[in-house]
């Protein structure tokens, strides 16, 4: 197994994975959900809150759905990757920061800022996700990709440690309650993110063509035509196909595990020692799943990690105290970094090269259908049956529908160098 160094380029691709993840989970995992429930929501039904979360994280992914390949596309005929990366970093990290000033009861505008925050997150992770191509290639792909989330998981989880004591001790801080400590946890993602922005900003630089003629005709031509031909291309196709369903599952767990905690009536100091617990189990098993990878194979080891999904689903229906959350968190955790970071580098292998923005515009078109898809379900189930753990019906249908559709995908990069 080649273990050559990482290049500049590379060292400063990881470290970003590092500042941005601090918004998955101090925000979106945690403190936007549990704040929402208790501060801005507060005066709202159980299911209404669970809804209004729900239909918030899907009006702001179907946004994304129909941009992220233009997004993409616009970079592949102009050098314009870094400043559209670095715009769309700046603007969520700006509306992360706006959430400091927003008062209880106005969860209207806590959901606008949020959607703002969660859509620019998302838009710029695609243009970090076509970098990967750039500042790797196919010996070292894999290992590149479970680095940047394993770090993030490092990175993301030591500030969102800092953030639970906050919470835990706040007059330890110089904080008067809980509340304040959860508002500048906010403030404190923004400055967290910034900082790890830097590198990446210094050391990748725009490479590729700059076509003569408006860039947005010109991307909106080139995703039509690939949207007519990308069938052809069959491996693409089918693997997004059920990356579409599976990833979905995936999403909606990160998105509203907290929600779902809260509603089985556990305190929301259990819910962040167990988002903690995911961070830091999710920190080295990401590593040793490009491991398994490599061993076994991208797509076998997708279907696997697939499998456990459907074991933590089945085990989540039963939970009734705090320990038994606690062992839930640490099975996603041990699961969750190599179902993405192995999604990521298989996809990358499937693709032309020198059409990576406007493809992995593809892949995150498809990733947030299945983000904004998946909270809608859970959110009609559950306004439905008027009970939380009907949620996790969609959920589980979703990951096997994602499997079954992966076997069909074949590739002669199974098994890649890392």
């Amino acid at each position: 197994m080649s273990k050559a160094k990482l290049s500049a380029e590379a060292k400063a691709w990881i470290l970003y994975d590092g500042g941005n993840s601090a918004f998955a989970t101090t925000v979106i995992a945690a403190f936007f959900p549990i704040f929402f429930n208790d501060f801005w929501a507060s005066g709202l039904e159980a299911e209404v809150k669970t809804a209004y979360l729900g239909w918030g994280l899907t009006i702001s992914n179907l946004v994304l759905l129909f941009t992220s390949p233009f997004i993409g596309a616009v970079t592949d005929v102009s050098r314009t990757t870094k400043i559209l990366f670095t715009g769309f970093g700046a603007i969520s990290i700006i509306s992360v920061a706006v959430l400091y000033f927003i008062p209880a009861g106005s969860w209207l505008q806590a959901l606008i800022f949020f959607g703002i925050a969660n859509y620019c997150f998302a838009a710029g992770n695609t243009l970090y996700d076509k970098m990967l191509v750039q500042v790797s290639d196919e010996s070292n792909i894999a290992r590149i990709s479970s680095y940047g989330f394993a770090f993030g998981y490092l990175g993301g989880g030591l500030l969102f440690l800092v953030n639970a004591a906050m919470t835990i001790k706040p007059e330890f801080f110089g904080l008067s309650s809980v509340a304040d400590a959860v508002r500048w946890s906010f403030l404190s993602v923004s400055v967290w993110w910034t900082l790890f922005l830097i590198p990446i900003l210094l050391k990748i630089q725009d490479r590729g063509v700059n076509l003569p003629g408006s860039h947005f005709k010109l991307a909106y031509t080139k995703v039509f035509n690939t949207l007519r031909t990308v069938s052809a291309k069959k491996n693409v196709f089918i693997f997004l196909l059920a990356f579409f369903l599976y990833i979905d599952g995936v999403h909606t767990i990160m998105a509203m595990a907290a929600d779902f905690a809260l509603n089985l009536g556990l305190p929301s100091s259990d819910v962040i020692v167990a988002l903690i617990l995911v961070q830091f189990v999710a920190f080295p098993t990401t590593l040793l799943w490009s491991k398994f990878a490599y061993k076994f194979g991208d797509k076998n080891t997708l279907l696997f990690t697939i499998s456990l999904y459907l074991v933590v689903i089945a085990y989540s229906a039963f939970l009734s105290n705090a320990i038994e959350f606690y062992i839930l968190a640490s099975m996603v955790g041990a699961i969750q970094g190599g179902i993405q970071s192995i999604s990521r580098s298989y996809y990358a292998t499937l693709i032309p090269p020198d059409e990576s923005g406007e493809y992995f515009g593809f892949y995150n078109m498809f990733g947030r259908a299945g983000a904004f898809m998946g909270p809608a379900l859970v959110a009609i189930f559950v306004t439905f049956f008027q009970d939380t753990r009907y949620g996790l019906i969609p959920i589980a249908a979703l990951f096997i529908m994602g499997a079954i559709i992966l076997l069909k995908v074949k590739s002669t990069h199974e098994s890649l160098q890392s």
